[in-house]
């Protein structure tokens, strides 16, 4: 069965990874892309994570065995040591406590997954197969890249600039969405461009 695709905000939450090998590296990298506070805790570290630890105020290394109190305050994990046994302790541990947990590669284990992503500014596109094949959702992202022009993200940001402006302009939800749909196919024509000018015009069409 498909997994639902929450979109959440995890900025200032707080993640817990254990392992630190390449994958749990590869892990810290994404979650710090999204401005999460992340806690390492690993007996060895893969010496990429030292340059990340002295140039990120969100990562902090523990170099030392798992200690199910390392789980305290997190809001979830990541389980990715490399032994699949303490990978389904940690994730029992979790589910215990109530907190999400990413098992790598062990699906039954798994309360969430990490989905491949394409993604320009707000612009994200999460693309899963609920953790049946990895190398499809591969495959099938690299098949969706070439989609989403390299300038949808800007013009999804100048879109949202004009937004709160025709809210309180235009009362009707069915022109509304017009107005929108006709910024953004003039956008797609102008390399992401959306001039103010545009909005004026199209708003005060309704007066």
């Amino acid at each position: 069965m498909a997994y639902f695709p929450f979109m959440m905000d995890i900025c200032n939450k707080s993640c817990l990874i254990v392992g630190g090998g390449k994958i749990a590296l590869h892990k810290a990298n994404i979650l710090l892309g999204f401005e999460a506070n992340i806690v390492v805790v690993s007996p060895v570290f893969e010496k990429e994570f030292f340059p990340l630890e002295k140039g990120q105020e969100r990562i902090y290394l523990r170099e030392r065995e798992f200690l199910e109190q390392d789980l305290d305050g997190m809001d979830f994990a990541v389980a990715a040591t490399g032994s699949k046994e303490l990978n389904l302790q940690i994730s029992n541990l979790c589910r215990e406590k109530g907190l999400p947990v990413n098992a790598v590669d062990q699906k039954e284990a798994c309360s969430f997954y990490f989905p491949a992503m394409i993604q320009d500014h707000d612009i994200l596109v999460a693309i899963s197969s609920g953790g049946q094949s990895p190398a499809a959702v591969s495959y099938l992202k690299e098949k969706l890249v070439s989609a989403v022009p390299g300038y949808y993200g800007k013009m999804t940001e100048l879109a949202g600039q004009y937004r709160q402006y025709i809210l309180n302009n235009v009362s009707s939800a069915k022109r509304r969405k017009e107005i929108f749909y006709q910024l953004l196919a003039y956008g797609e024509n102008h390399n992401g461009e959306i001039p103010e000018e545009l909005v004026k015009k199209l708003v005060g069409e309704m007066e």
